[in-house]
Protein backbone atom coordinates (compact mmCIF):
# COMPACT_ATOMS: atom_id res chain seq x y z
CA UNK A 1 0.00 0.00 0.00
CA UNK A 2 1.54 3.72 -0.50
CA UNK A 3 1.57 6.26 1.68
CA UNK A 4 -0.17 8.15 0.32
CA UNK A 5 -4.15 9.06 1.90
CA UNK A 6 -6.35 6.93 -0.72
CA UNK A 7 -9.40 8.25 -2.36
CA UNK A 8 -12.80 7.91 -0.23
CA UNK A 9 -14.28 6.55 -3.93
CA UNK A 10 -12.70 5.67 -7.42
CA UNK A 11 -14.21 5.28 -10.74
CA UNK A 12 -13.11 2.11 -12.59
CA UNK A 13 -11.91 3.13 -16.23
CA UNK A 14 -13.02 -0.06 -18.00
CA UNK A 15 -16.67 -0.57 -16.33
CA UNK A 16 -17.29 2.75 -15.08
CA UNK A 17 -17.63 1.22 -12.04
CA UNK A 18 -17.67 3.71 -8.48
CA UNK A 19 -15.46 1.90 -6.09
CA UNK A 20 -15.12 2.92 -2.22
CA UNK A 21 -12.31 2.57 -0.22
CA UNK A 22 -11.68 0.37 2.59
CA UNK A 23 -8.47 0.71 5.02
CA UNK A 24 -6.12 -1.39 6.11
CA UNK A 25 -6.73 -2.99 9.42
CA UNK A 26 -8.74 -5.22 11.40
CA UNK A 27 -11.92 -6.10 12.27
CA UNK A 28 -14.56 -8.42 13.75
CA UNK A 29 -15.55 -11.45 11.44
CA UNK A 30 -18.05 -14.34 11.23
CA UNK A 31 -20.59 -15.54 14.30
CA UNK A 32 -17.60 -15.47 16.63
CA UNK A 33 -16.20 -12.09 15.69
CA UNK A 34 -12.56 -13.23 16.09
CA UNK A 35 -10.56 -9.94 15.10
CA UNK A 36 -9.03 -10.45 11.13
CA UNK A 37 -7.04 -8.37 9.27
CA UNK A 38 -7.48 -6.98 5.94
CA UNK A 39 -5.01 -4.72 3.49
CA UNK A 40 -6.56 -1.70 2.12
CA UNK A 41 -8.36 -2.67 -0.86
CA UNK A 42 -11.41 -0.95 -3.07
CA UNK A 43 -14.69 -2.45 -3.42
CA UNK A 44 -17.41 -1.68 -5.96
CA UNK A 45 -20.05 0.37 -4.31
CA UNK A 46 -23.08 -1.85 -5.95
CA UNK A 47 -23.03 -5.03 -7.58
CA UNK A 48 -22.33 -5.28 -11.42
CA UNK A 49 -25.51 -4.15 -13.51
CA UNK A 50 -26.75 -5.40 -16.46
CA UNK A 51 -25.73 -2.22 -18.23
CA UNK A 52 -22.30 -2.97 -17.00
CA UNK A 53 -22.66 -6.77 -18.19
CA UNK A 54 -23.74 -5.74 -21.66
CA UNK A 55 -20.62 -3.86 -21.96
CA UNK A 56 -18.49 -7.22 -21.16
CA UNK A 57 -20.34 -8.57 -23.24
CA UNK A 58 -19.85 -6.71 -26.59
CA UNK A 59 -16.42 -5.61 -26.29
CA UNK A 60 -15.50 -9.81 -25.70
CA UNK A 61 -18.03 -11.50 -27.40
CA UNK A 62 -19.26 -13.65 -24.53
CA UNK A 63 -22.39 -15.23 -23.66
CA UNK A 64 -25.04 -14.22 -22.57
CA UNK A 65 -26.60 -14.55 -18.31
CA UNK A 66 -29.12 -17.09 -17.94
CA UNK A 67 -32.43 -14.90 -17.34
CA UNK A 68 -31.08 -12.46 -19.75
CA UNK A 69 -34.08 -11.91 -21.83
CA UNK A 70 -36.89 -12.54 -19.00
CA UNK A 71 -38.25 -9.30 -17.95
CA UNK A 72 -37.92 -9.66 -14.68
CA UNK A 73 -34.24 -9.97 -14.47
CA UNK A 74 -33.17 -7.73 -17.19
CA UNK A 75 -33.51 -4.15 -16.55
CA UNK A 76 -30.80 -1.66 -17.21
CA UNK A 77 -29.80 -0.97 -13.55
CA UNK A 78 -30.59 -4.46 -11.67
CA UNK A 79 -27.79 -6.50 -10.62
CA UNK A 80 -26.52 -8.95 -13.16
CA UNK A 81 -28.21 -12.44 -12.44
CA UNK A 82 -27.97 -15.74 -14.35
CA UNK A 83 -23.55 -15.92 -13.97
CA UNK A 84 -21.80 -18.52 -12.66
CA UNK A 85 -18.39 -18.19 -10.96
CA UNK A 86 -16.28 -18.27 -14.03
CA UNK A 87 -18.28 -15.65 -15.41
CA UNK A 88 -18.28 -13.07 -12.41
CA UNK A 89 -13.85 -13.86 -12.70
CA UNK A 90 -14.27 -13.44 -16.22
CA UNK A 91 -15.92 -10.33 -15.91
CA UNK A 92 -13.56 -8.65 -13.55
CA UNK A 93 -10.71 -9.54 -15.07
CA UNK A 94 -11.69 -7.73 -18.11
CA UNK A 95 -12.62 -4.75 -15.89
CA UNK A 96 -8.91 -4.87 -14.59
CA UNK A 97 -10.25 -5.98 -10.95
CA UNK A 98 -11.20 -9.98 -9.20
CA UNK A 99 -13.59 -11.08 -7.07
CA UNK A 100 -13.44 -10.77 -3.18
CA UNK A 101 -12.03 -12.22 -0.39
CA UNK A 102 -14.57 -13.74 2.07
CA UNK A 103 -13.09 -11.57 4.77
CA UNK A 104 -12.94 -8.65 2.41
CA UNK A 105 -16.72 -8.39 1.65
CA UNK A 106 -17.51 -8.98 5.31
CA UNK A 107 -15.60 -5.85 6.44
CA UNK A 108 -16.67 -3.65 3.62
CA UNK A 109 -20.36 -4.85 4.23
CA UNK A 110 -19.97 -4.87 8.38
CA UNK A 111 -17.19 -2.40 9.38
CA UNK A 112 -15.54 -2.70 12.09
CA UNK A 113 -17.45 -2.84 14.91
CA UNK A 114 -19.37 -6.17 14.55
CA UNK A 115 -22.58 -5.38 13.47
CA UNK A 116 -25.52 -7.46 12.83
CA UNK A 117 -26.12 -5.59 9.43
CA UNK A 118 -24.64 -3.38 6.85
CA UNK A 119 -26.58 -0.99 8.56
CA UNK A 120 -26.43 -1.78 12.14
CA UNK A 121 -28.02 -3.95 14.79
CA UNK A 122 -31.96 -3.47 13.76
CA UNK A 123 -33.35 -6.20 11.97
CA UNK A 124 -34.37 -6.01 8.23
CA UNK A 125 -37.19 -3.86 6.82
CA UNK A 126 -38.09 -3.13 3.65
CA UNK A 127 -36.88 0.28 3.83
CA UNK A 128 -33.11 -1.29 4.28
CA UNK A 129 -33.04 -4.24 1.97
CA UNK A 130 -35.13 -6.65 -0.48
CA UNK A 131 -35.92 -10.21 0.79
CA UNK A 132 -38.48 -12.79 1.40
CA UNK A 133 -40.12 -12.25 -1.68
CA UNK A 134 -42.00 -14.62 -4.04
CA UNK A 135 -39.94 -16.89 -6.24
CA UNK A 136 -42.37 -16.97 -9.13
CA UNK A 137 -43.13 -13.33 -9.16
CA UNK A 138 -40.42 -11.33 -7.30
CA UNK A 139 -37.42 -9.80 -8.44
CA UNK A 140 -34.17 -8.14 -7.47
CA UNK A 141 -34.40 -4.22 -7.19
CA UNK A 142 -32.65 -1.58 -9.16
CA UNK A 143 -28.61 -1.30 -7.04
CA UNK A 144 -28.97 1.56 -4.55
CA UNK A 145 -32.74 1.64 -4.41
CA UNK A 146 -32.52 0.88 -0.34
CA UNK A 147 -30.23 3.45 0.57
CA UNK A 148 -31.00 3.45 4.14
CA UNK A 149 -29.78 0.15 4.14
CA UNK A 150 -25.95 1.14 2.82
CA UNK A 151 -22.48 0.08 4.78
CA UNK A 152 -20.23 1.95 6.81
CA UNK A 153 -18.37 1.91 3.61
CA UNK A 154 -20.95 3.65 1.81
CA UNK A 155 -21.54 0.12 -0.32
CA UNK A 156 -25.30 -1.05 -1.28
CA UNK A 157 -27.33 -3.58 -1.22
CA UNK A 158 -24.35 -5.88 0.79
CA UNK A 159 -27.83 -7.45 2.68
CA UNK A 160 -30.33 -9.00 0.50
CA UNK A 161 -31.17 -8.04 -3.94
CA UNK A 162 -28.70 -11.29 -5.05
CA UNK A 163 -26.21 -13.19 -3.36
CA UNK A 164 -22.13 -12.80 -4.20
CA UNK A 165 -19.46 -14.68 -5.36
CA UNK A 166 -16.37 -14.61 -3.37
CA UNK A 167 -13.19 -16.23 -4.50
CA UNK A 168 -12.78 -18.77 -2.06
CA UNK A 169 -14.29 -22.44 -2.36
CA UNK A 170 -16.98 -23.27 0.82
CA UNK A 171 -15.94 -26.92 -0.07
CA UNK A 172 -12.60 -27.62 -1.54
CA UNK A 173 -13.77 -28.63 -5.34
CA UNK A 174 -17.70 -28.73 -4.96
CA UNK A 175 -18.62 -25.29 -4.02
CA UNK A 176 -17.42 -21.49 -3.82
CA UNK A 177 -18.68 -19.05 -1.20
CA UNK A 178 -21.69 -16.68 -1.84
CA UNK A 179 -22.50 -13.65 0.56
CA UNK A 180 -25.29 -11.44 1.40
CA UNK A 181 -28.69 -13.51 0.72
CA UNK A 182 -31.27 -12.36 -1.60
CA UNK A 183 -34.32 -11.18 -2.67
CA UNK A 184 -35.86 -14.85 -1.78
CA UNK A 185 -34.23 -15.57 1.30
CA UNK A 186 -35.72 -14.88 4.86
CA UNK A 187 -34.54 -12.15 7.15
CA UNK A 188 -31.99 -14.23 9.27
CA UNK A 189 -29.73 -15.04 6.12
CA UNK A 190 -29.37 -11.31 5.65
CA UNK A 191 -26.77 -11.53 8.74
CA UNK A 192 -23.44 -9.90 7.48
CA UNK A 193 -21.48 -13.04 9.19
CA UNK A 194 -24.35 -15.27 7.32
CA UNK A 195 -22.04 -17.53 4.88
CA UNK A 196 -23.45 -19.65 2.38
CA UNK A 197 -22.59 -21.19 -1.13
CA UNK A 198 -23.20 -22.00 -4.84
CA UNK A 199 -21.98 -25.05 -7.00
CA UNK A 200 -19.32 -22.70 -9.24
CA UNK A 201 -21.17 -23.57 -12.30
CA UNK A 202 -24.61 -22.68 -11.16
CA UNK A 203 -26.40 -19.45 -13.03
CA UNK A 204 -29.18 -18.74 -10.49
CA UNK A 205 -31.72 -15.91 -10.72
CA UNK A 206 -30.66 -14.43 -6.88
CA UNK A 207 -27.11 -14.68 -7.55
CA UNK A 208 -24.42 -12.35 -8.58
CA UNK A 209 -21.38 -10.26 -7.73
CA UNK A 210 -19.67 -7.04 -7.02
CA UNK A 211 -15.53 -6.69 -7.70
CA UNK A 212 -12.46 -5.26 -5.97
CA UNK A 213 -9.60 -3.65 -6.31
CA UNK A 214 -6.18 -4.42 -4.21
CA UNK A 215 -3.77 -0.97 -3.30
CA UNK A 216 -0.51 -1.81 -3.79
Amino acid sequence: MSNQTEEKAITNKKDSSVMVYVPEGTFLMGVEKDSVRVDAFYIDKYPITNNQYRKFMEETNYDEPAFWKDKRFNNTNQPVVGVNWEDAVAYANWAGKRLPEEKEWEKASRGTDGREYPWGNGKPDQSLAVFDLDISIGAPTNVGTHQSGASPYGCYDMSGNVWEWCQEWYTEGKYRVVRGGSWINHMTILNCAYRSCSVPIGKDNNVGFRCVKSIT
